[in-house]
């Protein structure tokens, strides 16, 4: 059985807008999205070459402002993901 994740066509479009809208480079953009830079090439070449393919291409660009927004929102709910492991390692060590 494979264990690479599956995406969903909206994650795969956003990801190749993101690409195409930002300037960034591949990597940075695979990187910060937490996805294979392999990927990603396939996806931007597949939304590139054949029109109408599984990438499907959104209606509108990735607003920027929106993005940082969606970034900065994700670093808080990973920042508080982290803290509630903390404290549940620490209630479980004192029900012992």
């Amino acid at each position: 059985m494979s264990s690479r994740p599956t995406y969903s066509d909206e994650f795969k479009a956003d990801a190749v807008a993101l690409v195409d809208s930002s300037g960034r480079s591949l990597a940075l953009v695979a990187a910060e999205l937490g996805i294979s830079l392999t990927a990603l090439k396939r996806w931007v070449k597949l939304a590139h070459e054949v029109p109408g393919s599984a990438v499907v291409k959104p209606e509108q660009p990735v607003d920027a402002s929106k993005y940082k927004a969606l970034e900065a929102r994700l670093r808080e709910v990973e920042r508080e993901n982290e803290f509630l492991k903390k404290v549940s390692a620490f209630f479980a060590k004192e029900q012992r």
